[in-house]
C-alpha cells in the first residue's frame, strides 16, 4: 500500500497514524490475534483496509466480550452450584421429600419410586411370571410405613417396572389358627 492510500484510509476513519500505533499497541494487550502478529512483526500497516477501519473500535469490541465471556463463566458457575446445591439438598432430604409428595397426592416419578426401594425394610415375593415377577416392598420414611408394588424384571432383557404409586400401611400382628385336613392310609 503506498502512503497516499495509506493517508486517504486514515482520513476516512478520521485517526491519525500515532493513534493507530496506539490502538495496535493497545491491542497487543486484550487480542491474541493482534498479538502473534505483533510478535511476528507486523503492524496495523500490513493489515487489510478493512482490518484498519476496524482497529480503533477492535479494543472496545474484545473488552466487552472479555466481559460477556466472564459474565457468563460466573453465570454458569452460580447454576452448577444451584444445581449441585439443590442435589445435596434432595439427596439428605429424599424422605421428607418423598413423604410430603405422598401426602400431597402427587404423583412419584419412575426414578423416586425405584430409590424408594433403598429404604425396604420387608419384601413379599409373589409368584413368578414368564418375564417378571411381583413384589410388595414395605419402605419406612420418617417413622411412616409404605407398600410399593412393582414388577421385577426376571431375565436379562426384563427392566424393573414400577407402575403404582406408594400407599401408607401400618403393620398388624395376629395369630391364626386354622385346622388342617389330612388324608392318611388306613393301615
Amino acid at each position: 500500500m503506498t502512503k497516499k492510500e495509506l493517508k486517504s484510509i486514515l482520513k476516512e476513519i478520521n485517526v491519525t497514524e500515532s493513534q493507530m500505533d496506539q490502538y495496535w499497541n493497545e491491542l497487543t494487550e486484550t487480542n491474541l490475534k493482534v498479538k502473534l502478529l505483533n510478535n511476528s512483526g507486523r503492524t496495523w500497516r500490513d493489515m487489510s483496509v478493512s482490518v484498519m477501519k476496524g482497529l480503533p473500535t477492535q479494543k472496545q469490541r474484545d473488552i466487552e466480550a472479555n466481559e460477556k465471556m466472564i459474565q457468563e463463566k460466573i453465570a454458569k458457575e452460580i447454576e452448577e452450584n444451584k444445581k449441585r446445591d439443590e442435589e445435596e439438598y434432595y439427596s439428605e432430604h429424599f424422605d421428607e421429600i418423598m413423604v410430603n409428595k405422598i401426602d400431597n397426592k402427587e404423583k412419584l416419578t419412575e426414578s423416586e419410586l425405584r430409590e424408594l426401594i433403598e429404604f425396604e425394610i420387608d419384601r413379599i415375593e409373589g409368584d413368578n411370571r414368564r418375564w417378571s415377577q411381583s413384589i410388595e416392598s414395605i419402605v419406612k420414611l420418617k417413622d411412616r410405613t409404605f407398600s410399593l408394588e412393582w414388577e421385577r424384571g426376571l431375565t436379562e432383557c426384563q427392566e424393573n417396572e414400577y407402575y403404582n404409586q406408594p400407599i401408607e400401611v401400618v403393620k398388624v400382628e395376629k395369630v391364626v389358627t386354622k385346622t388342617v385336613v389330612e388324608w392318611i392310609c388306613k393301615e
